[in-house]
C-alpha cells in the first residue's frame, strides 16, 4: 500500500519537524544509520547518489555508520560501499546476510561464518534451495514469471537500466531470486502458498518481486544493533533507518528513527509504525540528504 501526496502531506511536514527538534539530543558518536539503496540513497532510474554524497561524506567524517541494508548482491554492494567511501558493515539480499569487516565489531556470542574478509551472519536460504522451490510452483501451476536465474546479463540490464557489467553483479545471487509477475493477482496467491509451504515467502522491491527465505531487514537490523552494543556497552546508540518499498518496512519498523522515502510518483510506501515515522519531502537521494541532515544536524 503506498500513502498518497494529498493525504499525508501533513505527515512529510510533521516528519521534518520531528526531526529538527529531536537533533539537539542526538550524539552523533552514537548513531547508527541503515539505508536501502535503489529509491532511497540511490535515484530509482540512474542509479546516482550525487544528491547525497555531502551528507554521506560528512557522516562518514564524523565516524557514523552509514549501514546499506538492501536488496542487492554482496558484489553490487561492494561495488557501492567502493563509490561512496563507506566501510561499516552491510546487509544484502532483503536481510539474508549480515557482512561484517573481519574484526570490526565483537562475534563472540554471535555465530557466522568466514568468508573473504569478512565475518558473516547468514540469516537466509541457500539461492539454489528457494530458485528450485520457486521454479517447481511456477510450473506445477503454469505462471506467467521470470526469475534472474532465467534472465542473461544483457535481460537483467535491459530490465533495470544498470550497465551490462553491473547487471552481471546482480545476477550473482547467494540468497534470493528477484522475478518480475505477468500472471493474475489471484495466481499471485497460489505462488505465495505453494512457497509458504517451502518455507519460504514473496516480499515486493522498487522493480522486482523476490522469493526470500524466512529473513528480513528487521532482523538484519537487530543483529547489528545488538553487535554495536556489544562491541561499545558503555554507549547507547540511537538508530535512523530510511526506505522507500514494502521491503523497507520491516528495517523501518525496528529502527528509533523510521524514514519512508517519497517515490518520484509523489507517494509514500505506507508504514504501520506505532510512532511517529518520517516522511520526506523530496524523492531519493534529495529526499535522503535532507532528512538525514535534519536529524543529524
Amino acid at each position: 500500500m503506498e500513502t498518497d501526496t494529498s493525504a499525508h502531506r501533513f505527515l512529510a511536514i510533521r516528519g521534518w519537524a520531528r526531526g529538527q527538534c529531536h537533533t539537539p539530543h542526538m550524539n552523533m558518536k552514537k548513531t547508527l544509520v541503515f539505508t536501502d539503496l535503489d529509491g532511497t540513497l540511490m535515484d530509482h532510474d540512474t542509479y546516482a547518489f550525487e544528491d547525497a554524497r555531502e551528507i554521506v561524506e560528512g557522516l562518514t567524517k564524523r565516524s557514523i555508520p552509514v549501514i546499506i541494508c538492501s536488496s542487492k548482491t554482496r558484489a553490487e554492494i561492494e561495488t557501492c560501499q567502493e563509490r561512496m567511501g563507506l566501510k561499516a558493515p552491510f546487509v544484502v539480499e532483503n536481510g539474508a546476510a549480515v557482512f561484517v569487516p573481519r574484526g570490526m565489531l565483537n562475534m563472540e556470542k554471535q555465530s557466522f561464518v568466514e568468508k573473504g574478509p569478512y565475518q558473516v551472519v547468514e540469516l537466509g536460504t541457500p539461492h539454489v534451495v528457494l530458485c528450485d522451490a520457486w521454479k517447481r510452483i511456477k510450473n506445477i501451476n503454469k505462471l506467467r514469471m521470470r526469475g534472474f536465474s532465467e534472465m542473461t546479463p544483457q535481460e537483467i540490464a535491459d530490465r533495470t537500466g544498470l550497465p551490462l557489467a553491473e547487471a552481471r553483479l546482480a545476477a550473482m545471487r547467494e540468497y534470493t531470486e528477484p522475478f518480475v509477475f505477468s500472471d493474475t493477482p489471484d495466481h499471485m496467491g497460489l505462488l505465495e502458498g505453494g512457497l509458504r509451504e517451502e518455507g519460504l515467502k514473496v516480499t515486493r522491491g522498487g522493480r522486482f518481486y523476490h522469493v526470500i527465505g524466512q529473513n528480513d531487514k528487521g532482523k538484519a537490523v537487530r543483529i547489528l544493533r545488538r553487535l554495536y552494543e556489544e562491541t561499545d556497552p558503555d554507549t547507547r546508540f540511537q538508530t535512523v533507518g530510511l526506505g522507500d518499498s514494502a521491503n523497507d518496512i520491516s528495517m523501518l519498523l525496528r529502527v528509533d528513527n523510521p524514514v519512508v522515502i517519497r517515490k518520484k510518483t509523489g507517494r509514500w510506501e505506507y508504514v504501520p509504525a506505532a510512532g511517529p515515522v518520517i516522511y520526506s519531502g523530496e524523492p531519493g537521494p534529495r529526499g535522503w540528504a535532507e532528512t538525514v541532515h535534519s536529524l543529524l544536524w
